[in-house]
This record gives C-alpha cells, structure tokens and sequence, in this order.
C-alpha cells in the first residue's frame, strides 16, 4: 500500500508498505479520503510531528474491509469516519469521557500514523459509521465538523442570535453552518476575496476583516454581535471579535494561535468594561452523554448543507507535492484540500 511518510520537516515521500493487519477489537480501514488540515501544513512544512517518520492526516473516513477478533461481523463493508484521539484511559479527564482533556493521548497523524495511506488499523471504539448515502469525501470532514460543532454547543447559540465567525477556513465555515441550523444571523469575516466570493456561494453573509467592526456596528445598529468565534489565531482577529462583541456578550477561542497574542490595552479594557464572556474550545466530545460526532453524522445524513462543496480540490497521494503547494498559495480560491484514494 502507498503512505505519504513525513522523515523530517519539508520532507514528504511516498512509500510502499504491506497492509496491516488488525489486531483483536480493531478493524482494516481502506482510506477513500483525507483532507488536509491547517495543522498538517503546519506539521509538514514547519513544526514537525511528535516523532519521524510519521504518517501525517487525521481527517479521514473509508471502508472497513477486514476485522480483527472480537469485532461483529456486520460491521464489515461499512461506511465509517474515525475519531482520531487514542485516550489513555486513565487519567481523570478519561474516567470522566473526557477524552479531548486526555493527559496521555495519542492521536492518529501526529503521534501515531493517520489518514495519508491507502490502509490503516483502527480500533472499533473510534469508529463513526456513516450512512450509505453519505460519500467518503463528505465523510472525511466529519473531524473538522465535530470540532465547529463542539464550539457552536460551547458558545450555547440560540435562534435570532447576531454571530461573527473570524475566519473564513474550513473550521470557520463549518462553526457558520452549524450557527444557521440552529437558527442564529449569521456573518464570516475574511480577508480574501476570492475566499470570501466562494462563501457566499455558500449563502452566507460576508465582511471584510479590515472594516467588519464598523459593518458590524451598522448591521447592529451599535449594539454589536452576540457571539463572536475567534477561528484565525492572530492579534488582528482576536482584536476584532472583542470589539463586535455586545456587552455581556461571548468570545469563542477556536483558531490556534500562529505567534503569541498581545492584547493592546484599549482592547483588553474592552473585556473589562464590557464584561465578556470569553470561552476556549477544544477538539469535540465523544462520549456517551455527548457525542457531537454522532450528531454530525445525523446531520450529514439529513444533507441540510451540501458539505461537499466546501471541498474544492482533490488529489491522489502520489501528487502530495501539488496540493501543499495550493495549500501555501494564498491568492487561488480554496477552502478544503483533500486526498483521495480509488
């Protein structure tokens, strides 16, 4: 089987493997997509993984084509996306489901070898199945998905609420969708324009990010926004969203930061005098008693939002170099870049 092997930063190859074989509890996954997450061009061209090589990719779905023992045989031939977090569990945060607080994790395309492959073995207990109606590459953004929806639940949004998302990535869009379903008003702040046009072919209402706290103020007539998600990372978004937040109002932290935040202090008084609410989310639940990838799953099902349009170029693993290269490009029109396998 081929594996996109990452020996180093910058340094992506493919390689020839033999096919695993799942060992008891674990199924034989035929990859059929993975995207590529902001992580893993942060992974493959700057930071590294936990250890080289790794196969890099979380955000995968495929077909269970072989069990190991002690796996139900209807299970076999079955449709499924996988929760990536392999949890300790032992640690209080796992005693408690907590698994995206586990203190032990591992994790599949960074710690452990993920989606970039033709194969893969995956344990049952982190398997999503998805319906037969629901294609593979729908299915591989059942991860980014999961986490918009975790921090749309976080953020508690209700109907008519006034929500700005800062970022007008995969993440960002997906925290839009979830806002719409459940009934709020609903802008993406952005910076590209070509980015920006591709999202409001998705019905949604755009605002550039360099005037969208005066657009706000006239959208709101000065009362500002209910909820705001920070899904960038930077001082600039993170600015913004204090200042379109309405007093008493709710800052959503989803976008990894790419440097160290530095509040002005004007801005810093904002959250003082305003009395903001401020949240940090991170990754999804997958519990019994929340489990936001089941929903999603429902959800994609249903097919209220046609999520395969927001995936926007494909590749086979052996043409790595062209789609991180689109990946870097910021001028080309893109939202998700995924690999696929036949």
């Amino acid at each position: 089987m081929k594996v996109l092997n990452l020996y180093g930063i910058n340094d992506l190859r493919l390689d020839e493997r033999e096919i695993p074989e799942p060992k008891e509890n674990e199924v034989l996954l035929k990859i059929k997509a993975c995207g590529i997450c902001s992580s893993d061009e942060a992974r493959v061209l700057k930071t590294g993984t936990y250890h080289f090589p790794t196969v890099p990719g979380h955000e995968f779905a495929g077909q269970i084509v072989k069990l190991g023992k002690n796996v139900k045989p209807e299970l076999l031939n079955k449709k499924a996306a996988v929760f990536p977090l392999l949890p300790c569990n032992e640690c209080t945060a796992c005693k408690n489901e907590e698994y995206a607080m586990c203190s032990n994790y591992k994790y599949f395309g960074s710690r452990n070898d993920g989606g970039f492959s033709e194969y893969l073995t995956v344990p049952v207990w982190n398997l999503v199945l998805l319906d037969d109606s629901v294609e593979y590459e729908v299915g591989s953004l059942m991860e980014p998905s999961a986490v918009a929806l975790h921090a749309t639940n976080i953020a508690e949004v209700k109907e008519n609420m006034n929500v700005a998302i800062s970022g007008s990535g995969t993440i960002g869009i997906l925290i839009g969708v979830f806002c719409k379903l459940k009934g709020a008003n609903v802008y993406i702040i952005g910076i590209n324009d070509n980015i920006l046009n591709k999202v409001k072919s998705l019905g949604f209402e755009t605002l550039k990010a360099e005037n969208c706290v005066q657009e706000i103020d006239k959208i709101t007539n000065n009362e500002k926004m209910d909820i705001v998600f920070e899904a960038v990372g930077t001082n600039e978004s993170m600015e913004n969203c204090i200042l379109s937040t309405k007093n008493k109002g709710t800052v959503v932290a989803v976008g990894n930061p790419k440097d160290d935040l530095n509040l002005k202090k004007d801005v810093y008084w904002k959250v003082l005098r305003k009395q903001l609410i401020i949240k940090g989310t991170w990754n999804s639940d997958y519990s019994t008693k929340q489990n936001d990838w089941k929903e999603v799953a429902e959800l994609m099902k249903e097919n209220n939002f046609p999520f395969k349009k927001l995936i926007t170029n494909t590749y086979p693993l052996e043409k790595s170099k062209e789609a991180f290269d689109l990946l870097q490009d910021r001028a080309k029109e893109k939202i998700k870049i995924t690999f696929i396998n036949k």
